[in-house]
């Protein structure tokens, strides 16, 4: 799409990298620019390739890959890639892959030579100054990475420690991706867990004869040794990982209902998978299923408070806010954790109390009327962060909640049968169930039957990262 230099020159101007410009400059800058666009999955730098120009983000969304592994994202207007190799003349220390169709402002820094001589020594000292800029602030960004590497690093020690406390155990992993499988070796490395692999169902199922294994997981392609096992009816706990696709993963899901633990995970995220993978093996090998403090740094301070009726929850949710806000959490993640809460204390208070029989007792009502929980219905609310994530919980003690229930009523609304919950005579769980997990990062439904449910809510913190692919993981005993 072609635009008028004085187009570029407006748009420009609302980048950092171009605020301290004078008008006319940055107009005959705007004359060197070319608007260029980069489909998904395409890359705008690659690694070890030399590069002379400046990109600047207009729309989309990309990933700093180095070494194959993705060290940043990015998403704001006005972003700036390519700064590094331009300024020391190298070739590109990282690659650029785009995400979500990438619009860019291109600008090749060989052009600069055609800045008029009576302008250009000012233009020079303005682009150095603003490189210098650039360079400080990723300078304090490495300076962040390196204290979340060692946070990291620390809550991967906590974890491992944890497996190991729940005995020696032994465990079948089915996986067909070799540096998945190598992750998981990683993982399980020093925990004291024996580990049998296999990449292909055919060579599992056999392994399972005369063996004794105390949990089998297996990728999206070994779900059919979880369903051998199921049928031969194995007396290991079956775990199945999926990708984190929702929306698409849903149906493959219902068909893998028997499964009582299944998780998602990001191939290109090494330190999440492993946690993942830890934290999965300590709650499903120890049976201990509950409990947010388990995705967050060991030692961190949790909030609880408990929900006596239905006239707490905005109480409950400002003073929520406010101890997050003390914590400098920014207001944009502030305003969804608010959102999911709402939601969760909705279903603690309507939806989540039954009778003796089972039988739901307030959900049948307007979410305008007042209820008041005798104290064997209250439900509780738990909160913290240590830095990297935001963790919110809600734990009521019914357990009443089913895979059936949280498949089919996410399949309903990402189809748009929103009509579901009046069909079943039901309030709004099924929506509020939707809201929970789009607005978090990651959503975890912990159930024990007839004794209690508890929803986990994390929201990245730091460096303003969000999941582009929201999605949830539920463990049943």
């Amino acid at each position: 799409m072609k635009m008028h230099p004085v187009e570029i020159a407006k748009e420009l101007k609302q980048f950092q990298f171009f605020r301290s410009f004078p008008e006319d400059l940055l107009l005959q800058v705007a004359t060197l620019v070319e608007v260029v666009q980069f489909p998904q999955g395409s890359c705008i730098l690659q690694e070890n390739e030399e590069n002379k120009c400046l990109y600047f983000l207009r729309q989309g969304q990309a990933e700093v890959v180095l070494a194959g592994e993705v060290v940043m994202l990015l998403q704001n207007t006005g972003e700036v890639m390519g700064e590094m190799s331009v300024v020391t003349g190298k070739p590109a220390s990282t690659t650029i892959r785009v995400l979500k169709e990438a619009h860019c402002f291109k600008i090749n820094t060989d052009h600069f030579s055609f800045v008029p001589a009576k302008e250009k020594d000012h233009f020079l000292h303005l682009l150095y100054r603003i490189y210098s800029n650039i360079l400080a602030d990723r300078l304090v960004k490495t300076n962040e990475k390196a204290r979340l590497f060692e946070i990291a690093n620390r809550e991967l020690h906590e974890a491992q420690v944890a497996l190991h406390n729940t005995g020696e155990k032994h465990v079948l992993l089915v996986e067909s991706d070799k540096k998945q499988l190598a992750l998981a070796k990683v993982a399980l490395g020093s925990t004291g867990v024996k580990l049998d692999t296999s990449p292909e169902v055919g060579q599992a199922n056999g392994m399972l004869v005369g063996s004794e294994y105390d949990a089998l997981v297996a990728d999206e392609t070994g779900l059919a040794f979880l369903r051998h096992a199921y049928d031969t009816a194995y007396p290991g706990k079956l775990v199945m990982m999926m990708t984190k696709d929702v929306s698409k993963n849903l149906s493959t899901i219902k068909s893998m209902e028997f499964v009582d633990h299944m998780i998602t995970r990001d191939p290109t995220d090494r330190h999440f998978t492993i946690r993942t993978i830890l934290t999965t093996l300590t709650k499903v090998l120890s049976n201990d299923l509950f409990g947010l403090e388990k995705y967050l740094t060991w030692g961190v301070e949790v909030q609880n408070r408990v929900v006596r009726s239905s006239r707490d929850r905005e109480a409950l949710r400002e003073e929520m806010c406010d101890y997050f806000q003390k914590l400098g959490v920014r207001r944009t993640i502030l305003d969804r954790v608010n959102t999911v809460s709402e939601e969760l204390l909705m279903n603690a208070i309507y939806d989540a109390p039954t009778d003796s029989q089972g039988r739901a007792i307030y959900n049948h009502l307007p979410r305008t009327s007042e209820v008041l929980l005798d104290s064997h219905l209250q439900s509780s609310m738990h909160y913290a962060s240590d830095g990297v994530f935001l963790a919110i919980s809600v734990v009521d003690p019914f357990g009443a909640l089913t895979k059936n229930v949280i498949l089919r009523y996410l399949e309903s609304n990402y189809k748009g049968e929103a009509n579901l919950n009046e069909k079943e005579g039901k309030g709004g769980a099924g929506r509020g169930l939707h809201q929970i997990v789009e607005n978090a990062d990651l959503t975890i439904f912990n159930v024990k039957k007839g004794v209690r449910t508890e929803v986990i809510c994390l929201f990245y913190v730091e460096g303003g990262k969000r999941e582009p692919n929201p999605s949830f993981h539920y463990f049943f005993s």
